[in-house]
């Protein structure tokens, strides 16, 4: 299966679980520009499909709105190896997501049924529990890749070698160990 095939299958992914937590979604109280999750949780989670997704989308934006994601996503990795809380990189000025049309799954399935006010999320258990098995969904989709923070799937994806070797699914875990192994990146499938 190649890419495009994958990247559609991980939107209706996305889908499914939006169809199945509607009913407990709908008494969420999150609005555009809380941002309590982006700043608070510190950890936003991908596989390194959502981060080639991710990186697809911004492509094309202008060359000074990339260099500060880039400063961005340095500062967030620097900050997560320092187990310092680390503000999502995408979020602009208004607290607002630039990649929020394909954000992660960790991102979607976040919400709450009252206001975070820095305590965190309330989510129904019946919502984690199908967000749990779509990860589980996405990561078999993602068999020849990882999963971890956001950032570092991202550091990851930067080296040429890597990303080549990913899309053909012949990348091997040696030649990449010190960078799993220093971001705790957890290796689907026949990788391990």
């Amino acid at each position: 299966m190649d890419f495009i095939e994958k990247k559609t299958l991980v939107f209706q992914l996305y889908d499914e679980y939006e169809r199945l937590v509607q009913p407990y979604k709908i008494q969420a109280v999150c609005e555009k520009g809380c941002a309590s999750c982006c700043i608070d949780v510190g950890s936003v989670g991908a596989t390194t499909l959502e981060g080639l997704i991710i990186l697809e989308y911004i492509q094309g934006w202008d060359r000074q709105t990339i260099k500060e994601i880039n400063r961005n996503l340095r500062e967030n990795r620097n900050d997560k190896l320092n187990q310092v809380l680390a503000r999502c990189a995408f979020l602009d000025q208004e607290q607002n997501c630039r990649i929020y049309a394909v954000r992660p799954f960790s991102c979607r399935r976040l919400y709450s049924v009252r206001k975070c006010d820095g305590q965190g999320a309330v989510v129904h258990r019946q919502a984690v529990m199908v967000g749990q098995k779509i990860e589980k969904e996405l990561q078999k989709l993602d068999a020849d890749g990882c999963s971890g923070h956001l950032s570092f799937i991202l550091h990851l994806l930067e080296r040429e070698l890597f990303r080549r070797g990913y899309l053909k699914g012949s990348w091997k875990v040696e030649d990449f160990r010190d960078i799993i192994e220093s971001y705790e990146l957890v290796v689907h499938g026949d990788k391990l």
